[in-house]
């Protein structure tokens, strides 16, 4: 951190504060990817990976100071040590008995190809009880955590989550949970500011029956009911939905070319613990979320982008507010909020006659005829 000299007094100055997050991602992996360069040459690139170090980056791209907690064992263990102090992040390493997982990418031909990918190891009682430690002491000295990273296996109890989040939030710990499956359940449990989740992850969980704007918003609010102050829901290539308060409200960022749909939803995480830390108002961190995910999809490389940048797209993000009664009554099939191919695996699953003539009106009339028909359904 750099100080400066004020001339007139020749006084040191104090740094300008710089806001920390604390990262809980247990899930660390090494990532080797192969590349082909210009001259035709392969060469192999390793990288610290994980959604929780995504997370971390992106964190300090947006000038934050992340501390990412996480075990480390076996080889990749060791290797992963050397890759993160190069990276330069503040992170706070448990030792494990097992390996790190590593996987392996041939992305020589432009695309991603899996080569290998080795398997994400459980963690014994100590170890947990020693990485535990490390994401307390670093969240309560930053003040806002991130859960994240652990949707890829069972690393340990659940009920570790529920714990964790009572334990920090009763010593005024600001606690944004990336998670799905039962680590979210916990941390409901637990009660949690802000449950960021993929339109995806929101279905597979129940929590919702479509991406619909009125089947998010009903989820968002059996989320709050559940113990979620505020719920942001990432759609890919959509809008975002968010609730607070009884709020719902619909983000939409302005239009980037896609290079890499992967991390946009780890971006947004990202830019909401920023916004906490900053002490940035609930909109104008979604707008934030928001210009960070679409600037990170728009990038080769997972939890990158620029500050500048992002705060400028962040100027022209829209927030609107959605009536959750007047949604559901204009369209209580929710079949217009879904793209043509949702539409046509639809039809497709109730065998719809003509559906590969329609258009994407077309289908959704015949299946909202078809819904009307066989009772009432949340699409």
């Amino acid at each position: 951190m750099n100080h400066t000299i004020d001339e007139d007094t020749h006084h040191v100055a104090p740094p300008e504060r710089v806001e920390s997050v604390a990262v809980f991602a247990p899930a660390l992996l090494l990532s080797i990817e192969l590349h082909r360069t210009g001259d035709d040459l392969d060469e192999v690139h390793l990288h610290a990976g994980g959604q929780g170090y995504w997370i971390s980056r992106m964190i300090r791209a947006l000038g934050a100071h992340p501390i990412p907690c996480a075990g480390v064992g076996g080889e990749s263990g060791d290797a992963l040590r050397s890759v993160i102090a190069a990276d330069g992040l503040d992170a706070r390493l448990t030792a494990m008995v097992h390996a790190n997982s590593v996987v392996v990418d041939d992305r020589r031909d432009g695309g991603r190809v899996v080569v290998a990918e080795t398997a994400i190891p459980s963690m014994g009682r100590h170890e947990v009880d020693e990485l535990y430690s490390a994401i307390v002491g670093a969240a309560l000295s930053a003040g806002v955590c991130v859960l994240a990273g652990t949707q890829l296996a069972a690393m340990f109890d659940p009920d570790t989550f529920r714990r964790l989040v009572s334990d920090l939030r009763r010593n005024g710990v600001t606690v944004i949970a990336d998670l799905c499956g039962p680590p979210l359940h916990s941390v409901l449990e637990g009660g949690v500011d802000v449950v960021k989740l993929s339109h995806e992850e929101l279905i597979a969980d129940g929590w919702a029956h479509s991406s619909s704007v009125a089947a998010i918003a009903d989820g968002i609010a059996r989320l709050h009911r559940e113990g979620a102050e505020a719920v942001v829901v990432s759609r890919q290539h959509r809008t975002t939905v968010a609730g607070r308060d009884g709020r719902i409200v619909e983000v939409r960022s302005p239009a980037l070319e896609v290079l890499d749909g992967r991390g946009g939803g780890d971006s947004m995480t990202a830019a909401l613990a920023v916004a906490a830390a900053r002490n940035m108002s609930f909109e104008d961190g979604l707008r934030l979320a928001a210009a960070a995910a679409a600037l990170n999809v728009s990038r080769h490389g997972l939890g990158t982008g620029r500050r500048d940048s992002i705060e400028d797209i962040a100027d022209r993000v829209e927030i609107r507010a959605v009536n959750h009664s007047d949604s559901r009554t204009s369209d209580p099939t929710g079949l217009d909020e879904l793209t043509k191919s949702d539409l046509y695996d639809r039809a497709q699953s109730i065998d719809l006659a003509g559906r590969s003539t329609m258009n994407k009106r077309e289908l959704a009339d015949a299946l909202a005829r078809h819904l009307t028909a066989d009772g009432p359904h949340d699409a």
